[in-house]
């Protein structure tokens, strides 16, 4: 029993507890009813208090006057018992807090019927996540009939159910084998599956082995459906639906290929991920995810529906792009795999390539026989290139980028001489139109659309005696106003450099350094929102001609890349 005496202390099962009217009615609406409204204890020395343990009392005294407690075993369901009793809302609040604390793959289900005891929307919330971050383990251990049909269904929609999707159907069928019979939950639940992301073999071995899933109509559709997407490939980034889309992944910086010039100069077929935080550090410790058909430098990469291509190339350290090809192969980062696409109408190097509205345009470049003013796009729902408009003039070593509904290209080399010009291309009127033109002749630059402008750095230009001098100034075009600012200048030279937007801000890495006539391995990283320019750090090689870009990989727990 518990007991208030003069204010000071408190007995309970025999205990005597210090306590204090003023404190309990500031954090507890049961006491402040109870010694504000006019009730009879509001005046006596002793309360007596029913249906709370002592343990769960001693916690939620020690709480109110430290905001702390130690919870060891089963002592926050007692604690959550007196706190809810009594309306100690900051206790309820910590009890929420550390809830979750000691639970696991086997007591998990303990936790889910306190929570809906105490209505703890928010500690459910989290069991969700619990759940489907353990899905494997819970199977494992036996546990999976434990939980609910719509446990099931919040699992399914979870973004932390990071296993692979053969795995996922694996288990939900367990589950649904245990728990029911009902075919419309079958239907839900398998609805839920992400078939396009189980590879074909699977499908077949694993899947369609499954009686049911081939007696039902509803379900063999969804099996059926699965396997024409796979049976045409290369229309597969026109569908980007969720079922395609991967549950869990990280995104991160990737570099692919480029040409070394020392100490061994030679061309790369690497394709290489940074972690997620750009630092010195992670600049040295990148990791190859795989590996390009045959290596590659100063090609296009475009990543369309997380879908990468690449496009052109030189295949050897040709200075003039003699080695270009007109050859297009696509990486698939959900399996892993490379996929052949119809080859380029024009053999191209130096050139820009963009996605826009369902295509992937490629726009001038070099080959062997010179300097290139044409432009094709490619259709992914047939495979097909065709040509589109040439620009005004031939263009080699341009910068472009995609924005709005609009490809802009910029600077290159044209007649002899870098040039400043802008043009836009307008897809729906296949049309090139000039632009206010830059306000710095350059080329061998990168170009980049980020919070609705478009931002021109580095590359080179020519002085009087026709040699290359780097172009430092960098500048900042609006399209709505057609109009060029000058911005903050790079602090060191990047030509044939890349350019890249990650995590809202601009990186220029590596490529040549026209000062000193050598590699160069540093990154710069441009702050939009400050206008300031960071040295980050230096790759491990000086390359030119890589390509960079963002790519969203699978995170699988527990799963090394088979």
């Amino acid at each position: 029993m518990f007991y208030i005496l003069n204010d000071d202390f408190s007995s309970f099962e025999g205990h005597r507890f210090e306590a204090h009217r003023v404190i309990l009615v500031s954090c507890s609406d049961y006491f402040r009813s109870m010694f504000t409204s006019g009730m009879r204890e509001s005046n006596q020395r002793e309360i007596e208090l029913k249906g709370i343990t002592c343990k769960g009392l001693e916690k939620t005294l020690e709480i109110i006057y430290t905001s702390t407690t130690t919870l060891e075993g089963d002592d926050i369901f007692d604690v959550i018992a007196a706190a809810t009793h009594l309306q100690v809302t900051p206790v309820i609040e910590f009890c929420e807090r550390n809830f979750l604390s000691g639970m696991n793959v086997n007591n998990f289900y303990d936790f889910i019927n306190t929570a809906k005891l105490y209505s703890m929307a928010n500690a459910l919330k989290q069991i969700d996540v619990f759940i489907a971050r353990n899905l494997r383990e819970i199977s494992k251990e036996g546990t999976l009939h434990l939980l609910t049909y719509d446990q099931m269904v919040n699992c399914l929609h979870s973004d932390r159910l990071c296993l692979k999707e053969i795995e996922i159907f694996h288990i939900t069928w367990e589950w649904y084998r245990l728990n029911s019979n009902q075919d419309e939950q079958a239907n839900h639940l398998m609805s839920l599956i992400r078939f396009p992301l189980i590879n074909p073999t699977d499908l077949v071995q694993h899947v369609q082995a499954v009686e049911k899933m081939m007696e039902k109509p509803e379900l063999r559709q969804m099996v059926l459906a699965a396997l024409n997407y796979h049976v045409v490939p290369h229309s597969q980034p026109l569908d980007n639906s969720v079922n395609t889309q991967l549950r869990c992944f990280m995104e991160r910086l990737a570099s692919v290929g480029g040409r070394e010039i020392h100490p061994n100069p030679c061309l790369h077929d690497e394709i290489f991920v940074f972690d997620s935080k750009i630092t010195s550090n992670s600049l040295l410790n990148r990791s190859e995810i795989a590996s390009l058909p045959s290596a590659l430098s100063h090609m296009q990469v475009v990543v369309y529906n997380n879908f990468l291509y690449v496009l052109g190339g030189c295949t050897t350290q040709c200075a003039h792009g003699e080695s270009a090809v007109n050859s297009v192969m696509r990486y698939d980062p959900r399996f892993d795999s490379w996929f052949q696409v119809s080859p380029m109408l024009h053999k191209r190097a130096y050139f820009f390539a963009g996605a826009l509205n369902n295509r992937i345009y490629a726009v001038g470049g070099k080959f062997k026989d010179g300097s290139l003013a044409t432009a094709e796009a490619y259709n992914p729902a047939d495979n097909t290139w065709e040509l589109i408009a040439s620009m005004p003039m031939s263009y080699h070593a341009h910068a472009g980028a995609v924005y709005g509904d609009h490809i802009y290209v910029s600077g290159g080399y044209s007649g002899n001489h870098f040039t400043p010009d802008m043009q836009r291309y307008d897809p729906l009127n296949n049309q090139w139109e000039d632009m206010a033109a830059m306000l710095t002749p350059r080329g061998w630059h990168v170009m980049c659309a980020a919070h609705d402008k478009l931002y021109v750095f580095g590359g080179c230009n020519l002085n009087v005696n026709q040699q290359a001098q780097p172009v430092m100034q960098s500048e900042c075009y609006d399209p709505n106003t057609d109009q060029w600012t000058i911005i903050n200048p790079l602090s060191i030279s990047h030509k044939e450099a890349s350019c890249v937007v990650y995590n809202d801000q601009i990186y220029v890495l590596g490529g040549y350094n026209v000062q000193t006539k050598t590699g160069q391995k540093l990154v710069s990283r441009y702050d939009i929102y400050t206008g300031i320019w960071e040295t980050v750090g230096a790759l491990p090689r000086s390359l030119t001609g890589v390509g960079y870009c963002t790519l969203k990989l699978p995170d699988y727990l527990g799963s090394d890349k088979d």
